[in-house]
């Protein structure tokens, strides 16, 4: 009687290939759901979620000049390939233009990874941000130019949770300044170009945290790495020392 030996070494190569994909599958999902490193640890380690909760709103001042902020904060949030899908208020456009092509290349991001919708109400800004973060295939969301309401950032957070997409509001510089206007966003930033920009043809940032669910208030000198692509602390004493952040009243 015949007896069927096994292709052990057949056996093994699936055994393998199952492996490798579960890997895959895990590094995906951690990309997915890591938080977003600013790429320097004294500013990770004083976020509760060490870094930007991926899955959550956030709310920049929608300054012009901080434009350069606005796009290392989306590089390190999508990386390479990641497609951000930028909703626009029509006045915003109007003042600022659109985003400089070249000027995306900077921070490691290309004209090609961005769809940009345009509206001259919020309400359908807001309506594009929903739909976007429950659209495969898109790595954030940026709402630019508006000052939603309580209930429509609770709206935004919901879906950014439900999807481990993270959504960007821009607001504009003069609400930013309205610090008991309600909101569901996790944190909400005050970026301020400093006066030491120019030094070594660096753009420098006054970064003020000024809310942060589960944390505190702090701020920091930084600027962008575009060897590195990332965030580091500014080298601003005259001895050398690294900026280091502090608590703010």
């Amino acid at each position: 009687m015949e007896r069927e030996i096994p292709n052990t070494r057949s056996d093994g190569l699936s055994d393998l290939r199952r492996t490798i994909q579960n890997i895959e599958r895990r590094s995906q999902y951690h990309a997915r759901t890591a938080p977003i490193s600013f790429g320097t640890a004294e500013i990770d380690v004083a976020l509760p979620w060490g870094g930007l909760a991926r899955g959550g709103l956030h709310e920049i001042n929608g300054d012009g000049g901080n434009f350069g902020f606005h796009a290392g904060l989306l590089r390190r949030a999508v990386g390479e390939n990641g497609n951000i899908l930028w909703c626009r208020h029509a006045g915003v456009e109007r003042e600022t233009g659109r985003p400089y092509g070249p000027g995306l290349m900077h921070f490691g991001l290309n004209a090609d990874q961005f769809l940009f919708v345009r509206s001259r109400h919020a309400v359908d800004i807001l309506w594009a941000m929903e739909e976007g973060l429950r659209t495969p295939g898109l790595a954030a969301v940026v709402g630019d130019g508006i000052a939603p309401d309580f209930t429509a950032t609770r709206r935004l957070q919901l879906a950014a949770e439900a999807t481990n997409i993270p959504a960007f509001i821009l607001l504009p510089p003069r609400v930013l300044q309205q610090s008991a206007l309600p909101s569901a966003a996790l944190t909400r930033w005050d970026i301020k170009t400093t006066c030491l920009a120019e030094t070594k043809g660096s753009t420098r940032w006054q970064a003020d945290l000024l809310r942060c669910r589960g944390g505190v208030p702090k701020n920091w000198i930084i600027e962008w790495n575009e060897q590195t692509l990332c965030f580091h602390l500014a080298d601003i004493l005259a001895g050398g020392a690294n900026a280091t952040y502090k608590e703010t009243a």
